[in-house]
């Protein structure tokens, strides 16, 4: 809780800036085309001025904890497989 209340701040201070597909390219090493993909299937929120799509870097930021990957589990899965292709 304290950590969220933490980002807002720091949002609050940077004034939570809009980027263009470029610049979000550049801040998550994800390509453009890769970026206008998950906005094409309605899964990234948007705004569109001019023609020029923006995305509020901290709706990017939530909408990339969906993909947060949890190592423990990841692990237990693993072990899993294994463990059931050792059995057969």
């Amino acid at each position: 809780m304290e950590q969220g209340v933490q980002q807002k701040k720091n949002e609050m201070q940077l004034g939570d800036p809009y980027l263009d597909l470029r610049k979000l390219s550049g801040y998550s090493s994800l390509s453009v085309s890769t970026l206008r993909g998950y906005i094409k299937e309605g899964t990234l929120m948007y705004y569109k001025v001019k023609g020029k799509i923006l995305v509020r870097k901290s709706h990017f930021d939530q909408w990339m904890r969906q993909f947060e990957v949890d190592r423990k589990k990841d692990l237990d899965d693993l072990v899993d497989d294994v463990i059931s292709r050792v059995k057969h």
